[in-house]
């Protein structure tokens, strides 16, 4: 029979509780910052493709006809 006024030990379940949360909290700190560099990384790329766009180009002007030219043509 168990003495019922002794006191149980759980000592060693807390420590590793403890332990086992302090790997996990720094596994996810972990994962955050890696997954924050490689956007950074990625943001950094589009921002440079994204100025290319904004570029000015030197586009030939359409060449427009009035309504006179358009009778000249066909007639």
């Amino acid at each position: 029979m168990k003495n019922p006024f002794k006191k149980e030990d759980n000592n060693s379940a807390l420590i590793a509780f403890v332990a086992i949360g302090a790997i996990a909290a720094g596994a996810i700190t972990y994962l955050y910052l890696k997954k924050r560099s490689a956007l950074k990384a990625a943001t950094n790329e589009v921002k440079e493709h994204a100025t290319d766009y904004l570029k000015p180009h030197h586009l030939k002007k359409k060449r427009t006809t009035d309504l006179h030219d358009l009778g000249k043509i066909a007639g």
